[in-house]
């Protein structure tokens, strides 16, 4: 009876052990846990990450909580497995594949309910199947708003703040994600379009150039202008200086100033008259 009961025993041990080993759930870092179960349905408490002890009868679903990347991309070294890159819309009724990332998380506080809206689908295969199937037509109403050119060379960044926000707004409401950033990363147009991406480059280039040219000769103008302003106030001080020297000759010329003039004349060269500023007429003798 001994015999059996060790073997026994240490069968029963070793089923328990299994069993406790097999229903110890991990829930990784970053992540929560939605538990549920046939009987008793959703819990309103999630799993925190860690390692937990859940019934044989309880099931565990993880949502991202941390930062998580989505990458569709042309190229699989940007983070994609495929060519997952996809077409938008523009206000000008261009049709332009982009490469796109978005960071986001499911919101801690709605995981639970995000679970019951979808039946039982966890994050990954959320943003999987209902999300990556939204994202064009999603990112379109605001690529509408914004040309070929805008979304190709213009100020992307704007455009991205309005994506993020956007999709911030839609996904919070529909799928309990937050989005922190989505940002178009690439754009891949067509042969076609970018022939006439290239003409539209072209033609920006000499519009530019010809407006520098343009700007170029108004500000020679003006320096000529400047130059030639500054020359005739040279010449009017110049002008004035000489008339205000004359007048303080002129001034200084006095009926006492002449007489000396001619007595010093007279002692000289004998009798001398002096008319004016600058004129001397010599009268007289030579004795």
């Amino acid at each position: 009876m001994k015999k059996l009961i060790i073997p026994l025993c240490v069968f029963v041990a070793l089923i328990g052990g299994i069993y406790g080993i097999k229903h110890f759930v991990r829930v990784d870092t970053g992540k929560v846990g939605v538990v549920y179960s046939m009987s008793g349905g959703v819990q309103d408490k999630v799993l925190e990450q860690g390692y937990h002890f859940v019934s044989p009868f309880e099931h565990v679903k993880e949502f991202t909580v941390g930062n998580e990347q989505l990458i569709m991309s042309k190229d699989s070294r940007d983070g994609s497995k495929d060519d997952e890159s996809f077409k938008v819309a523009t206000s000008d009724n261009a049709s332009l594949a982009i490469s796109f990332q978005m960071s986001y998380r499911f919101k801690p506080e709605t995981v639970t309910d995000t679970y019951k809206k979808f039946k039982g689908m966890d994050g990954e295969d959320i943003v999987d199947q209902r999300v990556k199937a939204v994202l064009k037509s999603k990112i379109s109403e605001v690529t509408t708003n914004y040309s070929m050119m805008d979304i190709y060379s213009g100020d992307r960044s704007k455009i991205n703040e309005e994506i993020t926000k956007y999709l911030n707004d839609k996904f919070g409401t529909e799928y309990g994600i937050e989005v922190m950033d989505a940002s178009i990363i690439d754009v891949h147009p067509s042969k076609s379009l970018q022939k006439s991406i290239d003409a539209r480059v072209q033609a920006q280039q000499q519009t530019q150039q010809a407006q520098a040219e343009q700007e170029k000769i108004k500000v020679e103008n003006a320096t000529k202008l400047l130059e030639a302003q500054n020359a005739a106030e040279i010449e009017k001080t110049k002008a004035e200086a000489e008339a205000s020297a004359n007048r303080t000759v002129a001034a200084s010329i006095t009926d006492g100033l002449i007489r000396m003039k001619e007595a010093e004349a007279r002692e000289k060269h004998g009798w001398i008259t002096v008319q004016g500023a600058d004129t001397v007429v010599t009268n007289g003798d030579s004795n």
